[in-house]
């Protein structure tokens, strides 16, 4: 028995082309992320906060190549 994730939502953490970290939400291929920061942290803060409202969520960080993901009430993301 699997989770049926196609109604999740997840969250995407990831660089912009203009170096800047963007979060976005399910639709990985929108241009226009949900806000976008300097600093990866504040990024992956701002990602893991609004999970904590959607039941079920998870936060995808895509980082050089590889991805971290990480699901709703899991320890808090945390890069330094």
């Amino acid at each position: 028995m699997g989770i049926d994730r196609r109604d999740s939502v997840v969250i995407r953490v990831a660089r912009k082309c203009d170096g800047r970290w963007g979060v976005s939400a399910n639709g990985f291929d929108d241009p226009h992320p949900l806000a976008s920061f300097d600093d990866r942290q504040q990024a992956c803060d701002y990602a893991n906060s609004l999970t904590m409202t959607m039941e079920g969520a998870a936060v995808v960080v895509l980082d050089e190549g590889s991805a971290l993901s990480m699901r709703n009430g899991d320890a808090a993301l945390a890069f330094r």
